[in-house]
């Protein structure tokens, strides 16, 4: 299974596709809040990673699955300790799903 993760000003979006047969399950998209309009990319793609999955649970949920993003940062962000709130929520987040997941 293929989770693609993507932000885009101005809203996160999401794309699910099952292998081996390759196409599209499902697209998802939701505009920014208020707050997040002023978060970096770095940030906005750390949202959309724990934003997704939260929505696409059903589908995800004890599955095997690859995250595809172009940020660089998310990998070891995600693995180091930080005290930035925000992080830490999203880290929790996606505790979860993390033995399952790979990040590419």
């Amino acid at each position: 299974m293929q989770h693609v993760a993507n932000w885009s000003s101005p809203s996160p979006e999401d794309v699910l596709d099952f292998e081996p047969r390759e196409g599209v399950i499902c697209y998802i998209s939701r505009q920014l809040k208020n707050q997040e309009v002023s978060y970096g990319a770095t940030q906005n793609e750390c949202l959309c990673l724990v934003w997704a999955p939260e929505k696409l649970h059903y589908y995800l949920k004890g599955a095997v699955f690859e995250v595809y993003t172009g940020c660089t940062a998310l990998r070891p962000l995600l693995n180091m300790k930080t005290t930035n709130r925000p992080m830490l929520r999203w880290q929790i987040a996606i505790q979860e799903y993390r033995g399952n997941m790979t990040i590419i």
